[in-house]
């Protein structure tokens, strides 16, 4: 008999689980196209890049501006289980937002193992904090922030809904108008329990204070949750877990139903204007 590691499941079954590149047989062949796309972006829509937003090198994020002053802004957050990627590969987040009339932002953060997730959530506050403070000099309103990430990305959406801005940062309680978590991670718990705790070196405390679901959004704003319909379970779960959270603290959430799309394939729909999550996030946005 196979031993019990989390949630009845052996040690096999739990690393498939939330093995999302091993459920989809051509996983490599999308991070490509996020490759071309995002080079595609990058060159045909001028603004800054590498911006630092923070002290360390890893703390930049490039600016793709909305052709009128004013724009909303739309900051988008890379997955990668916290250990891989960075922006440039993510680019192509912007070519579905930015032709509506958003001003949209992608940042890099250092991964693990190299700092813990704490030190990833302080850093992409540390993102918001600078965007508020800077969005003017880019001809975007700092008043209308909003947020989108994927996978590890989508954690990242949920931690900075968790935060106290008012009392940490002196920004606005609501400086982030609306958050799309896209094929999110809530619950660190069986995280630290798989393949994936070689390179995050979880422990109990910051299993507590890194999953969303054990911090609740701090003022509560419109939410895009969304999966893919094909994801695995260890995904399925973790919604599941968190849409108790999100009633419990009152945030108004509308799930985006993705049906026939995996882990991988559901982040290519923000790179099409007419997508239903792009639509949806533009309706959020105002823009829609």
């Amino acid at each position: 008999m196979s031993e019990n590691i989390y949630g009845g499941m052996d040690q096999q079954t739990l690393d498939n689980a939330y093995n999302a590149g091993s459920a989809v047989p051509n996983y490599a062949d999308w991070v490509e196209r996020y490759e071309a796309a995002s080079n595609e972006a990058l060159a045909a829509i001028p603004g800054p890049r590498d911006v630092p937003y923070g002290p360390h090198k890893d703390q930049v994020l490039d600016i793709f501006p909305a052709a009128q002053a004013g724009a909303p802004v739309h900051l988008f957050i890379h997955g990668g289980y916290w250990r891989a990627f960075y922006k440039d590969r993510f680019a192509c987040a912007a070519l579905g937002l930015q032709p509506a009339g958003a001003t949209v932002m992608v940042n890099s953060y250092t991964l693990c193992p190299a700092v813990t997730i704490d030190v990833i959530v302080h850093q992409c506050r540390a993102a918001i904090a600078w965007i508020y403070r800077n969005a003017e000099r880019h001809g975007a309103d700092p008043e209308r922030i909003f947020i989108s990430g994927h996978s590890a990305g989508g954690h990242l959406v949920a931690m900075l809904m968790a935060t106290d801005w008012a009392g940490d940062y002196g920004l606005p309680k609501d400086v982030i108008k609306g958050a799309t978590p896209i094929s999110g991670l809530y619950d660190l718990d069986p995280i630290r329990h798989c393949y994936l705790q070689s390179d995050l070196h979880l422990d109990d405390a910051q299993v507590d204070r890194g999953s969303p679901v054990h911090q609740p959004p701090n003022h509560p704003c419109p939410v895009l949750p969304t999966y893919g319909g094909d994801e695995t379970q260890g995904f399925l779960d973790q919604w599941a877990a968190y849409e108790p959270v999100l009633k419990a603290a009152g945030s108004p959430y509308r799930f985006v139903d993705m049906p026939g799309h995996d882990h991988f394939s559901i982040f290519w729909e923000l790179t099409k204007q007419d997508s239903p999550l792009t639509q949806a996030i533009l309706e959020q946005m105002g823009l829609g």
